[in-house]
């Protein structure tokens, strides 16, 4: 029980890789909040971790407003009183075209979800976290945040943005015992790759470490599911 008197905020938790993580960290002894966008995804990995026999609850939010997510973190902090983990997991990814092609709307729409939507999340919930002076942020990268792939521009950039947003924290907030990483999952099955990869439940070994007391003074690192063993070294 590694994550035992923790609490966990994650989002983007209804479904796919969130669920999954959200179902490992209730396994490993945390309380776990969720958020996402629908409902009947919310109460279903709610009801999941819950019969782990781990607290959890979950919010509807959109991560893009900043209304939205005042709300959540009030309802987070009401509830469980603090946060020592947060995973950013929320995202979209619109469909492949050439930059030429690319509705401004969509890529407002993928930039607003995938980097704003980061950057109020972790903005709301750092301060408690400087506060009690320790917790750990994990967001979730991609092999296109990394290199370069053609027709994905929207994505590519909100993800090289989140590696330069993780980056730059982690230096920022290191003082107050805060650790801030990124993780690239690969291939998982989701709805967003076309349920084509390995399974979600499959990658969440190195969420459960960064969560963790045993991933203390790792930070600033950019992780890759597969192989972040070696990686941490």
């Amino acid at each position: 029980m590694k994550l035992t008197g923790k609490v966990a905020l994650i989002t983007g938790g209804g479904r796919g890789i969130g669920q999954a993580i959200a179902l490992a960290y209730g396994r490993e002894g945390a309380a776990v909040a969720v958020c996402a966008r629908t409902a009947s995804e919310i109460d279903m990995t709610v009801n999941q971790v819950r019969a782990l026999r781990a607290d959890c609850s979950g919010w509807i939010c959109d991560v893009s407003s900043e209304e939205s997510v005042a709300e959540l973190t009030s309802n987070v902090q009401r509830t469980f009183g603090r946060v020592d983990v947060l995973v950013n997991n929320a995202g979209v990814m619109t469909r492949p075209v050439p930059v030429t092609d690319l509705d401004v709307k969509k890529w407002d729409y993928t930039i607003a979800v995938n980097l704003r939507g980061l950057f109020l999340v972790t903005k709301a919930v750092l301060p408690g976290m400087i506060q009690q002076r320790s917790g750990s942020i994990i967001n979730l990268s991609s092999m296109i945040g990394r290199g370069a792939y053609a027709n994905f521009a929207a994505y590519a950039t909100s993800k090289w943005g989140l590696e330069g947003f993780t980056q730059t924290l982690a230096a920022e907030v290191r003082s107050s015992k805060i650790r801030v990483n990124s993780v690239a999952p690969g291939v998982v099955a989701t709805k967003m790759t076309g349920f084509q990869g390995v399974k979600p439940e499959s990658v969440t070994d190195v969420f459960v470490f960064l969560a963790s007391d045993d991933s203390k003074g790792v930070t600033g690192k950019m992780l890759d599911a597969g192989s972040w063993k070696s990686q941490v070294r």
